[in-house]
């Protein structure tokens, strides 16, 4: 023990093992501090850490490695909101939501350090994008209906007169119940002029006789007349079938076998192309009521963002009616949206009226009634009985 007390004032009298001692005391009294301070920066966010760190700076060096801490702590925090931000945007509920979301993001990108331009219109493009799909699949739905139509109209002629009501029966509530309304008479006309021309060729066989009988062309002529295809089309049938002479039977003159056989053969192409172009016609109208109640559909859709973004200066000078206060970004979107809503409408309302022009048709009257609004009458048409179908 005497030994050791004389060894360390031997050393106490050094100056360098003086200055050890006291080092090593300082740093036993500053770590409940350096405890402390540790604890309290991982209780900090990264910003506010590196907020501190430059508080503390002692050196230029220092600073710059505090600053550049924060930038990229307020940076990464920024990425986190944009991300969180864009799945609220896309979670919205209307467009308009999604696009208030995009403009806070859009402010938020420059803190990320992300191009805004890459944030703006994200919402109307994905409209668009939706819009295409929309109308491709709108446009091939519409070809393939019309093909549909083409088939069904030819399967409605081709059925035999016997069977025509059990074929009216199952079909005439379906998909296709217009196109059998519109073909109802036109198919008893076409039946009874096939009859007649069938008849003529048996008897022109049998008798000669039928070398002075008259072809069956005013009921050609008459079911040209009362169709619904356009008028300079309806005038092109009527004149060629004009072309299609017969001998003047009163002055005597009679068929020649092999002119009887062209004017028959002329007559049933003549028909065949007007029962071809009804057909046509009537898909082209029914083209045209689908548009109508997809235009109607539409119409009960409020307005996108690109619609309501081109009514914002109208809604803001509308609402500018004061010099103390200028109205709120919400009560612009809402007016705004408002007099979108209402163009759109009126819009729309303008091309349905077109096409049921186009229909010859007024909006004030369907193109089709309920099911339990219609009523039978009975008409004869050439010998034939059809039922025709009329609104109550």
């Amino acid at each position: 023990m005497a030994r050791f007390g004389r060894s360390f004032l031997q050393a106490a009298t050094q100056p360098a093992y003086m200055e050890g001692l006291f080092t090593a005391a300082q740093q036993i009294g500053e770590a409940p501090a350096k405890r402390r301070q540790m604890g309290m920066l991982r209780d900090m966010g990264s910003v506010e850490r590196a907020d501190y760190m430059a508080s503390i700076a002692e050196t230029p060096q220092q600073l710059m490695q505090a600053t550049a801490a924060k930038n990229e702590a307020m940076r990464q925090s920024a990425l986190t909101s944009l991300n969180g931000l864009e799945a609220a945007r896309q979670a919205a509920k209307t467009d308009t939501e999604k696009k208030r979301i995009e403009g806070i993001m859009s402010r938020v990108a420059v803190q990320a350090g992300v191009d805004p331009l890459s944030i703006a219109g994200r919402t109307q493009k994905e409209q668009d994008a939706t819009l295409q799909r929309e109308m491709a699949q709108m446009a091939l739905e519409d070809k393939e209906r019309q093909r549909q139509e083409q088939t069904f109209i030819q399967a409605y002629y081709a059925v035999p007169e016997n069977k025509r009501e059990a074929f009216e029966e199952k079909h005439g509530k379906g998909p296709f119940s217009d196109v059998i309304n519109e073909l109802r008479e036109d198919k008893a006309r076409d039946e009874l002029f096939n009859l007649q021309l069938g008849n003529a060729r048996t008897k022109a066989a049998e008798n000669a006789a039928m070398k002075k009988e008259p072809l069956p062309t005013s009921t050609l002529r008459e079911r040209i007349e009362d169709s619904n295809i356009a008028p300079e089309l309806r005038d092109q049938f009527l004149s060629e079938l004009n072309d299609i002479e017969e001998p003047n039977f009163e002055a005597g003159e009679t068929w020649d076998p092999g002119e009887r056989k062209l004017a028959i053969d002329a007559l049933e192409s003549l028909n065949t192309a007007v029962r071809n172009e009804i057909g046509r016609e009537v898909s082209r109208k029914s083209v045209i009521r689908t548009d109508i109640r997809r235009l109607e559909k539409e119409k009960t859709k409020g307005p996108n963002f690109r619609e309501i973004q081109a009514m914002e200066a109208e809604a803001k000078d509308a609402l500018d009616t004061s010099f103390f206060s200028d109205p709120t970004e919400e009560e612009i979107t809402a007016e705004a949206t408002r007099l979108a809503a209402l163009a759109k409408e009126n819009a729309i309302q303008e091309l349905i009226d077109q096409r049921y022009a186009e229909l010859g048709e007024s909006p004030e009257e369907p193109a089709t009634e309920p099911e339990e609004e219609k009523e039978e009458e009975t008409k004869q048409i050439g010998g034939y009985t059809v039922k025709e179908v009329r609104g109550s």
